[in-house]
């Protein structure tokens, strides 16, 4: 049985890849830190989204889920973002408070 998108979407994680390959990510990348993005980390979260998507095991999938690199590093959660603070600054309280 397929996971529903609810357990695994795995459109988040084809975006995060396509992303981090199109030209201009590797463009930013290059005038950035000097080099390409290998894109390893979506890769690889990529095809642990298909393994995941792929269990009968609903709870199985959400435990491979929680170890992707999107789900550590990136995300809209502001504790793991990599711009919070260097790009922009945290206000507290948020604006929208």
């Amino acid at each position: 049985m397929v996971q529903s998108n609810d357990v695994v979407d795995l459109s988040v994680f084809v975006d995060e890849w396509s992303r981090c390959v199109s030209s201009r990510f590797q463009r930013d990348s290059l005038y950035r830190f000097g080099r390409f993005d290998s894109c390893t980390p979506q890769w690889s979260d990529l095809k642990l989204a298909f393994q995941a998507k792929t269990l009968s095991n609903p709870e199985e999938a959400q435990k491979i889920m929680a170890t992707t690199h999107y789900q550590k590093n990136l995300g809209s959660d502001p504790a793991t973002s990599p711009t919070a603070g260097i790009i922009w600054e945290l206000k507290s309280p948020p604006g929208w408070d």
